[in-house]
């Protein structure tokens, strides 16, 4: 099994029913390597991302969203 190199990429984003995440993505956990964070919702298959390091309503964790209730994400620097 071939080792993939984790590519993180710090997000904020806001789902459909108005919470807001902030945690580490993956870009590289999609079939394929995305350079850029609009490559990996734009081009990705899967349905679902998995953030780590989550802040979100008080407390740190693992989330899975799916994409289809996603509003916006952005880079967030910040982290």
């Amino acid at each position: 099994m071939k080792k993939v190199e984790t590519k993180s990429q710090y997000v904020r984003l806001k789902t459909t029913d108005g919470s807001t995440f902030r945690g580490t993505l993956n870009l590289n956990s999609e079939t394929e390597s995305m350079d850029r964070l609009s490559d990996f919702f734009l081009k990705g298959k899967n349905p679902f991302i998995t953030l780590y390091e989550v802040t979100a309503q008080g407390r740190s964790d693992v989330f899975i969203i799916n994409k289809n209730h996603i509003v916006w994400v952005t880079p967030d620097d910040d982290l």
